[in-house]
């Protein structure tokens, strides 16, 4: 019966002995008769070398996305939702749609280094309302959230320097993976 556990790799228990594999246990020429209690453990898989583990950091932090948020990321703390200000210090997302790196993450949160980026849309990065100017869907924002990410003495046509003004605006902070509604490596 043993035979059928000789690939086993984790601990087992025989009748009420922990055994760190198969093989101590048969190495220990322990004699069973009667009834058997075997209990299997799985496997504990080795920690990766520290250089192992910083080369899968390093490989993290090289990738880019593209990442859009449920509107509770954009608003301050409240009575009803205090992520804000036990998480990020009461600093909450600027825009949606950012763009960046994810540096920590937890079982349910990300914590994320973003940048604006304008892009062709036709709906508001910052709000993620309709936008119906052709130019605002050019950059991907409308007037009224231009303002309130202060650029509001812009001309709506200077698509270059709103573009410049968007990639400026930055945030770094947790958020909460469920708040993701889409992420796109880019």
């Amino acid at each position: 019966m043993l035979e059928l556990l000789k690939d086993w790799q984790g601990a087992v228990e025989i009748n009420g002995t922990k055994y760190e594999d198969i093989g101590s246990f048969i190495s220990s020429n322990t004699k069973l008769s009667g009834a058997i209690d075997i209990k299997l453990y799985s496997p504990v898989k080795a920690a990766a070398p520290e250089a192992v583990k910083q080369d899968i950091q390093r490989a993290e932090e090289e990738v880019e996305y593209r990442i859009t948020v449920k509107q509770y990321m954009t608003k301050k703390a409240d009575d009803r939702f205090d992520f804000m200000k036990k998480w990020n210090n009461d600093n909450p997302m600027p825009l949606r749609t950012m763009v960046g790196k994810i540096t920590k993450q937890t079982k349910g949160m990300v914590y994320m280094q973003l940048r604006g980026q304008a892009e062709a849309t036709c709906r508001c990065l910052r709000c993620g309302r309709d936008l119906s100017n052709p130019v605002s869907r050019h950059y991907g924002i409308g007037p009224e959230c231009m303002e309130k990410l202060g650029m509001m003495r812009m001309d709506i046509e200077d698509i270059e320097g709103i573009s410049q003004k968007l990639t400026e605006v930055s945030w770094e902070g947790w958020i909460i993976k469920s708040a993701i509604t889409t992420q796109e490596e880019i």
